[in-house]
């Protein structure tokens, strides 16, 4: 059986996608979103930035209901 966080991230992201699908620049996720905690995973040597879908998603929902 396959260990269910792993089902949880979703696919795999570059910072333009996640931009996309928040809304906004990748500017403003790498400045804003970034040090607000946005989930993230920094990738070898090169320190590319990798976002999984779900967590992403997660987030939103997650800081949406902290500032209703």
């Amino acid at each position: 059986m396959k260990n269910p966080e792993f089902l949880e991230l979703g696919e795999p992201l570059n910072i333009k996608k996640v931009a996309e699908l928040i809304g906004c620049s990748p500017w403003t996720v790498r400045q804003c979103h970034l040090p607000a905690g946005l989930p993230h995973f920094r990738a070898g040597a090169s320190g590319k930035l990798i976002f999984y879908r779900d967590q992403v998603v997660r987030w939103i929902l997650e800081n949406q209901k902290k500032g209703g």
